[in-house]
């Protein structure tokens, strides 16, 4: 059976067709257009993979700053604090009323804490205070929370032209078999694209395999591949698109640099040849 969405006719008119990609200079570098109009189609997702280091976290948070609708903008956070993102978010004057969710702070709660105590138990022993707390708190589990099915309930729950980010995929692809991740992605891709939202999907190039890249950039509509280099004695930082559904005008490879007051913001344009 085909679902349907249907949607607010005033919905449609504020968000248009198109939404931003996070900076209205790569909007008018892929659009060849001044006007901020955005540059990529709505139902579109985004892959964003390469080195660690080479600006692609940074690039995550920028995607969800541009927030159409802060209550229908998701950022998940699987490496950094809540502290750490509001005090980025604060220094770039970005909006700080969207919904961030770290998934990496939970974990840390909830299971490595937990494995910590466990650890210290065995080396310290059990007091009698300790039996008690055990008892009361349940504190020995048979089950692990399933945080990939708890992403995708959470991204499938979110209603039509919402902007999401996740940042990043290394920390499900490291607890999950890949067959799994990619399944789950599928259904949260069907969900963007049914529901006119937009999604950006942030991995480490050296986290996952070839075919398991293979399948990433068959699933997106959109693949970066972010590059860091010596350039002398300086860093050199570029953005390559390497696939843009429907529009491969757009292949091209952006350098750029990170400023104190547009975070990455593009230099030069090359075409792809």
């Amino acid at each position: 059976m085909t679902t349907t969405v249907r949607f607010d006719a005033d919905d449609e008119e504020f968000y248009g067709d198109m939404a931003s990609i996070g900076s209205a200079k790569f909007d008018a570098i892929l659009t060849g257009k001044a006007l901020n109009e955005g540059s990529i189609p709505r139902g579109f997702t985004l892959l964003a993979i390469g080195n660690q280091g080479a600006g692609m976290d940074l690039f995550g948070k920028q995607f969800s700053s541009v927030a159409e609708d802060a209550g229908n903008t998701l950022l998940v956070s699987t490496a950094e604090s809540q502290a750490e993102i509001l005090s980025l978010f604060t220094r770039y004057d970005w909006p700080t009323d969207i919904m961030v969710r770290t998934m990496g702070e939970e974990y840390n709660r909830n299971v490595l804490e937990r494995d910590l105590r466990a650890s210290k138990y065995r080396l310290e022993g059990f007091t009698m205070q300790d039996i008690q707390r055990l008892a009361q708190t349940r504190f020995v589990e048979n089950e692990v929370h399933d945080y990939l099915t708890d992403l995708t309930s959470q991204m499938t729950s979110l209603p039509p032209y919402f902007r999401a980010a996740i940042d990043n995929l290394d920390f499900f692809f490291a607890r999950n078999e890949p067959s799994r991740v990619i399944s789950m992605l599928r259904m949260i891709q069907a969900h963007t694209q049914l529901h006119r939202g937009v999604l950006l999907l942030n991995v480490s190039s050296d986290m996952v395999d070839k075919s398991v890249v293979r399948e990433l950039y068959s699933i997106c509509d959109i693949v970066m591949e972010f590059e860091v280099g010596m350039m002398g004695t300086d860093f050199e930082t570029r953005m390559v698109i390497r696939k843009f559904r429907n529009g491969p005008e757009n292949l091209k490879a952006i350098s750029f640099r990170v400023t104190k007051d547009e975070a990455i913001t593009p230099e030069t344009v090359e075409r792809i040849a």
